[in-house]
């Protein structure tokens, strides 16, 4: 939860930086088949790309790796320290242990979240100001990754609560929680070769869907928890 927050939000900007400065013109053309000029002109826009097209969509994943090592942690963890029983012996409803469970990951891991986009574009401001005298945050991209997190966050921690009422163990649950990350990170890999461009069209559509499939998620969360199989696993 902290190490990988940390090489994001202060290695990349640094990484991406002495990139731009010194290659971005040359690897744009590569990854974006975009000619630059050799000028600051060409490593701005290399800063702006990269940070957009190739971080963002990795930036992303960041709610998810959050999120699914707190709520694999959620019942699974309750069986392993034996408190399991004595949690689900008390007057709360399956409703609002389920709430209460999902809660306590999802604000841990959108703060988190904000927190390393602030930092993140906060070092990539001061060192693009220091260079080109321009700020390359906010933009709108941003933005939508901002709004997309928290519902990327809900999907995952409905899905690995359930999961995490069907195993044994933490490392149980951990392991298919790790399963949810890997269809996003085609995103990445779609952008740099050019096959779905990130725009506002893009960012409001995976919007519309992440909000359908976290309702959806919970509603099955809810209809398919049963107390007493969960004590007997």
């Amino acid at each position: 939860m902290v190490g990988i927050p940390i090489i994001f939000a202060i290695m990349l900007p640094a990484f991406t930086f002495y990139i731009s400065k010194y290659a971005g013109t040359s690897i744009l053309p590569q990854i974006a088949g975009v000619e630059v000029p050799q000028s600051s002109f060409g490593s701005i826009y290399f800063i702006e790309f990269f940070s957009t097209n190739i971080l963002g969509p990795i930036f992303m994943t960041m709610p998810i790796i959050t999120a699914s090592v707190l709520a694999a942690d959620s019942f699974a963890g309750e069986k392993e320290r034996k408190t399991a029983e004595a949690l689900l012996l008390t007057p709360a409803t399956n409703e609002e242990l389920l709430v209460g469970k999902i809660l306590a990951s999802l604000i841990p891991a959108v703060l988190l979240t904000t927190i390393v986009f602030l930092i993140y574009a906060g070092i990539t401001d001061f060192f693009s100001l220091k260079a080109f005298g321009i700020e390359i945050f906010p933009n709108m991209s941003w933005y939508m990754m901002l709004a997309n997190s928290p519902f990327l966050a809900l999907t995952t921690i409905g899905l690995v609560v359930l999961v995490s009422t069907r195993v044994k163990g933490i490392k149980e649950a951990q392991q298919i929680s790790t399963l949810l990350i890997l269809p996003l990170l085609i995103i990445p890999f779609m952008s740099i070769f050019n096959i779905a461009k990130l725009t506002l069209q893009f960012f409001i559509l995976m919007l519309a869907t992440l909000i359908i499939t976290s309702i959806l998620v919970l509603w099955f969360s809810k209809k398919l928890f049963d107390r007493e199989k969960f004590i007997m696993l």
